[in-house]
């Protein structure tokens, strides 16, 4: 019902669409007044076209709009009370087109009485407020906006975030900011926290939300009470776009290749296909059969051999593959629409629709390769075991945002609605396969797949309000009342190993009942629901002293998760025997019907539940925090925001058959932030804030599960504490003109009982406190146009970015003190990019990212320190708009250098982080290959 209802509201929203945009010969002008000191925007202040009486007062957020202008050249009136009238001159409006112009305003001096007119042409004003919202920013922080996004060649958030300045992206959708791992941050979307969307850990999938349906992102590194406290790297703010200016409606489509996969008949495709896999759900036929699920909680004891072997018949035989299979190239579609209506009260309602899809295919390659321990003995008996291993998946993405609002009077509010579902077939495939534990003479020889099925799902529904009050409107009211909805649904995870001897036919070997290895044959079946619920309120009241505006602020939240977790790994078993039954691949019998009916049967083979990697738990956390800040103008250069804020944490877990887990906590966090304007164009700041780390319900969670792909078993660990971490920032910040910054900063953190994921030996991964660590980092960062060298076209249109971080750690151990990287931490991280834009629409842009060696586990005891090598990735793209700007076109190649991923076990000196050759050794290795897609964007037409 609710897909049906989604496709009735996506035919009515395009049918609006076509129908309302028509083109108009006039313009439109808007844009946003604000305060050149503090950045506040300005409530009420009037824009005046001069020579007319057509003008617009600011809204709630400090926006007007002027409609209906003649195309033609105007000069702009902007008033407000307590502050300088400004003059902008050659404002140019052009039919169909919004001329967007963004005004600072000054406060007049003493208390004249005469009006005070600044005179200011468009050009300058434009980059004059630009470059005022960058230097007014109370925190420090780091962000990006549409604008960018819109010259780089990303697709997804995940891809825009490695453009910001000490962040970083693993596994192409997981953030690093400032080198640390992505357990360190708070995640927001539209001020509403987002529930993680990893089973295993916490982390948000920032892939999932696509970059054409982002306003901004602003990563906040250091903390305000009326931030989440829940954050040491970075508080990442992720805001949609609400309220357009005009009518609109764009359709786009994009051709993707991959190096290694595209046009290529190397595909494996597992079947059977669910009825919905096209669109990117499933259709139910990959459940847990009834028949195992209604006596799951009697299964073991309460079965009879028959019952049972009568049970994994039911169990549907789709153990095969299709070879050789063609790879058509990656099709991205998108359709986004919007409108927005002043009434003749100057109140405006508008919405914003954007709806996307996309199919892709990946062919990935590489080994993986696990070494003795001590790295001692001859050349054979160094390894345990080694295999080649390739992998084939299929992705569907369906995506869509709905965004409703209505500013009346000093008032405004907003249901933002971000709705993503990604649905990918993966088959793991293991060939050549040598374990030489039982002996290196002979070493045990075998293949071997995974057919996995992975749908994970997000919906953020934020209903959000503004509302300024007063005469002086000096208070102002803000709230929000969120609900969020993460899925991962893994249904029937199917896992095949079969044995090769050199002189003997291939057979697959079943274990006894009561020691199944779904790991090695067998399925698993597992489910993650979480539901998030919050509300927030925030008071600020704006008054004077000592002549200097200054601002008190209050506010209070209200957070409950709620999760549910469910894994079944069954192994086949030898039902009638006592294991250890091998079964030949001879007269006829192979992989694709020895679990059919008849051969179940025949065989005496089951399916057995293996206890340790099987669980449903239940968790819940209830957040509730309040926070008392000010914001000082001691005068025209001190700025200083402190205050605290108080946390309640109440986290339960409850496993089946287990005692429930409650962690409790109450923390005090002070912070402030204090900013020294040495210049008009530079600032000096200094911050310090308290913060926590909390564990995640997985990390709490005392099962096992494993990761197929990279052949580790991961357990939870009950006894897990929340870290508490104590933090401190100088930054420079120098502004040469809008747009442009020059910065350099020094960090430090001090970090108590901080949690890591760590390597147990034996592929065995589980997670600790470590006792403490303390982090010294430095970052720095560029952003120019290159005029300076020369003013030639050329160089006025090329900008250089350029940002680095340096982080040096020392992280005190249970048994040792070590200085390197806390885990998942990088030692450091560079991204740096040119950008070239005309007048004519020709953008071309470069981009290059690195991080360094990355602590990806921490050995425990006697196990191994396993790291991330570095990787150079090399991003480029070329833009051109066409036909009178209506369209436009975009070749983008993505990772040109295309080199290997690839993990280490580092051996030698327990502080020593670079690989070194020789010593250290490789143990996996992946290699993706290059991609290249080009796409049409076309505007069908607007009002602008």
């Amino acid at each position: 019902m609710k897909k049906l209802l989604h496709i009735f509201l996506f035919v009515q929203l395009i049918t609006l669409g076509i129908n309302t945009v028509k083109g108009q010969s006039t313009g439109k002008i808007s844009g946003k007044i604000t305060d050149k000191k503090t950045g506040e925007t300005l409530i009420g202040a009037t824009v005046l076209i001069q020579g007319s009486t057509k003008g617009a007062a600011t809204n709630v957020n400090g926006n007007y709009i002027l409609s209906g202008l003649a195309p033609g050249t105007y000069t702009l009136l902007v008033r407000y009370v307590g502050y300088s009238t400004k003059s902008i001159t050659e404002v140019a409006v052009k039919g169909n087109e919004v001329t967007a112009l963004n005004v600072i305003l000054e406060e007049s001096a003493g208390n004249a009485l005469s009006e005070v007119t600044v005179t200011a042409t468009y050009k300058r004003e434009s980059v004059a407020a630009l470059y005022a919202q960058q230097k007014s920013n109370v925190q420090i922080s780091d962000g990006i906006s549409a604008d960018v996004i819109k010259r780089s060649p990303d697709r997804n958030t995940g891809e825009v975030l490695k453009r910001v300045s000490g962040t970083t992206i693993q596994d192409g959708k997981f953030v690093v900011v400032r080198g640390l791992a992505d357990r360190y941050n708070s995640n927001l979307l539209n001020n509403a926290t987002l529930p993680s969307t990893e089973p295993d850990k916490k982390a948000f999938s920032f892939d999932i939300i696509p970059a054409t349906f982002v306003d901004n992102i602003v990563v906040y590194k250091t903390a305000t009470p009326n931030l989440p406290g829940d954050f040491a790297g970075g508080a990442i703010n992720t805001i949609t776009k609400d309220l357009p200016d005009s009518k609109f409606l764009d359709a786009s489509v994009s051709i993707g290749y991959n190096s290694k996969t595209t046009f290529k008949s190397n595909f494996i495709d597992p079947q059977p296909h669910g009825s919905l896999d096209f669109l990117g759900y499933d259709d139910g036929s990959r459940k847990l059969p009834d028949a195992y699920s209604n006596v799951k909680s009697n299964y073991t004891s309460g079965q009879t051999s028959a019952q049972k072997i009568a049970i994994a018949q039911q169990f549907p035989n789709t153990f095969g593959y299709e070879t050789g299979k063609f790879n058509l190239p990656n099709v991205s579609l998108q359709l986004s629409m919007g409108n927005s209506k002043t009434t003749k009260n100057d109140n405006r309602l508008g919405y914003l629709f954007a709806f996307n899809y996309r199919t892709a295919h990946q062919v990935t390659d590489g080994y993986r390769t696990e070494y003795n321990p001590s790295n001692t003995g001859t050349a054979n008996n160094l390894i345990n075991y080694q295999y080649d291993r390739e992998n084939f998946a299929n992705t569907k993405t369906l995506g869509a945002i709905f965004n409703l609002a209505y500013v009346y009077g000093k008032s405004k509010i907003v249901w933002r609605n971000l709705y993503n579902n990604d649905f990918t077939i993966n088959f793991e495939q293991t060939n050549n396969a040598l374990n030489y534990e039982a002996s290196n003479d002979d070493p045990l020889r075998y293949r071997g797949y995974s057919n996995q099925t992975t749908q994970n799902g997000l919906y953020s529904s934020v209903l959000e309000g503004k509302h300024t009050l007063g005469s002086k409107s000096n208070w102002i009211v803000d709230w929000n009342a969120s609900y969020g909805l993460s899925y991962r649904n893994q249904p029937d995870q199917r896992i095949v190993t079969i044995y090769t001897p050199l002189n003997s036919p291939e057979y697959i070997s079943l274990s006894s009942e009561n020691s199944p290895k779904p790991n090695d044959l067998g399925r698993v079946y597992s489910t993650l629901h979480e539901n998030i619920f919050g509300g927030a309120a925030n008071l600020t009241y704006k008054f004077n002293w000592f002549n200097k505006n200054q601002q008190f602020k209050a506010g209070g939240l209200i957070n409950y998760r709620d999760r549910n977790f469910s894994i079944d790994a069954l192994g086949y078993v030898d039902q009638v025997g006592f294991g250890n039954k091998s079964i030949p691949f001879t007269n006829g019998v192979n992989i694709d019907n020895i679990f059919s009916p008849s051969s179940i049967q025949t065989n005496g083979i089951a399916l057995a539940r293996l206890d340790l990697s099987s669980t449903d738990y239940k968790g819940k956390a209830n957040l509730d925090a309040g926070y008392l800040m000010l914001e000082n103008n001691f005068s025209d250069k001190l700025h200083l925001t402190w205050g605290a804020r108080l946390e309640y944490y109440d986290q339960q877990l409850r496993a089946t058959g287990k005692s429930q887990q409650d962690y409790k906590n109450t923390d005090v966090l002070p912070s402030a932030n204090l900013t020294y304007n040495l210049t008009e164009k530079t600032n000096l700041r200094l911050s310090y804030y308290s913060s926590v780390n909390r564990p995640e319900f997985r990390e709490l969670a005392d099962y096992q599960y494993y990761d197929y792909q990279n052949n580790f078993n991961i357990r939870g660990n009950p006894n897990l504490v929340r870290s508490t971490i104590n933090n401190a920032d100088f930054r420079f910040e120098y502004y040469p003109s809008g747009g442009e910054i020059l910065s350099a900063s020094v960090f430090y953190k001090k970090f108590n009982n901080p949690i890591e994921q760590i390597n147990l030996g034996n592929d065995n991964l589980s997670f600790a406190n470590a006792n403490s660590s303390r982090d010294y980092g430095v970052e720095m960062e560029i952003r120019k146009k290159l005029n300076f060298i020369s003013d030639v076209n050329f160089l006025r249109n090329l900008s250089l970015y350029v940002n680095a971080s340096y982080i040096n750690a020392t992280v005190s151990l249970k048994n040792r003190n070590v200085s390197t990287p806390l885990q998942g931490q990088s030692p450091y991280i560079i991204n740096s990019g040119l950008y070239y834009t005309t007048g004519s629409g020709l953008s071309v842009s470069a981009l290059y990212n690195r991080s360094g060696e990355r602590l990806a586990f921490r050995g425990q005891d006697d196990a191994i320190d396993i790291y991330e090598r570095p990787r150079d990735v090399l991003d480029f793209q070329i833009g051109k708009t066409l036909m009178n700007r209506r369209a436009e076109l975009k070749l983008t190649v993505s990772d040109m250098l295309h080199q290997a991923t690839s993990l280490y076990y580092n051996y030698g000196s327990l502080d020593k982080t670079a690989f070194k050759a020789g010593e250290d050794k490789i143990i996996q290795s992946r290699y993706a290959g290059f991609g290249t897609s080009l796409s049409f964007k076309y505007n069908f037409g607007s009002t602008k």
